[in-house]
């Protein structure tokens, strides 16, 4: 991950965001409807953006937490030297404000119980992560009921449309790292999450811009999506090369799944598909 995305600030997080909505207006509304807040950043770098919003937050009932792969700070106190490099805190409150929880792990498993969390949100970071489908299972799992999650998966030209895949090793042209297919053929990711949909979980994509998963939890439960990984397809963005639709070879890490046939034939039950040309011929 590139040194500025590490340090990246809270407006750099709004700004990756803003097809959806900024983390900060999305604690503000979960307030609305409870006292009490648990909220986690994954892939919170430096732990700029978090310090941000603890600070924002500090005289609520808010408890911030941050997972990272790599330790880009060696411990939970070296963030507040990260506020007093960037005067995100007055240093007369610096010594006694409440830090947030930092944790440096895979967040493809998430060190949280079951149903403890109520905001997850990410910038950045989901590009890298090989396995995404049991990230997002993982988020299920960990989110309250009413709990919310942002997740940016991928940048702009992602949503490719279902149809025969391109070749073996490249499959679209489109740059999505997070690709289903069933044989030859590419289930598009919001259709496919559409069908996942129950009394549980909804899912919303926005339609602008960069690739952004919102997850809202509405009862209690996990999320099973389905789907097996493809080892020998999955690979880094610059080893296919995964390219924009301006040719630039772009980085992160392309997850592949198959999804299953029972899942496959349901996608056409429910209306949901319907049998492109090419593969009708």
């Amino acid at each position: 991950m590139p040194q500025e995305d590490r340090m990246r600030s809270l407006s750099h997080i709004n700004r990756l965001l803003r097809a959806a909505e900024s983390p900060e207006s999305a604690i503000t509304r979960l307030l609305e409807t409870t006292h009490t807040l648990d909220v986690l950043e994954v892939g919170f770098g430096c732990g700029r953006a978090l310090m941000e919003l603890a600070w924002r937050f500090r005289e609520r009932r808010v408890v911030f937490h941050g997972v990272d792969l790599n330790r880009h700070i060696p411990d939970r106190e070296a963030l507040r030297g990260v506020a007093a490099r960037f005067g995100i805190i007055p240093k007369t409150d610096l010594a006694a404000f409440e830090l947030p929880h930092v944790h440096f792990y895979d967040a493809t498993t998430l060190h949280f119980g079951d149903e403890t969390l109520d905001f997850i949100y990410s910038a950045v970071t989901i590009r890298f992560i090989r396995r995404k489908a049991e990230f997002l299972e993982e988020v299920g799992r960990v989110l309250r009921p009413g709990g919310y999650a942002m997740l940016h998966i991928s940048e702009s030209h992602w949503n490719y449309p279902y149809g025969l895949v391109a070749a073996d090793r490249i499959l679209t042209p489109f740059t999505n790292r997070f690709v289903l297919k069933y044989g030859r053929e590419l289930i598009p990711l919001p259709t496919y999450l559409k069908l996942i949909e129950s009394e549980r979980f909804r899912f919303h994509f926005t339609t602008t811009s960069r690739c952004i998963l919102l997850i809202s939890k509405l009862a209690s439960g996990t999320l099973s999506l389905h789907l097996d990984y493809d080892e020998a397809l999955s690979m880094s963005g610059r080893k296919l090369p995964l390219r924009n639709h301006e040719g630039e070879i772009r980085g992160g890490f392309r997850s592949v799944y198959n999804v299953r046939p029972e899942y496959y034939q349901q996608l056409f039950d429910r209306g949901l598909l319907a049998k492109p040309p090419q593969a009708a011929a």
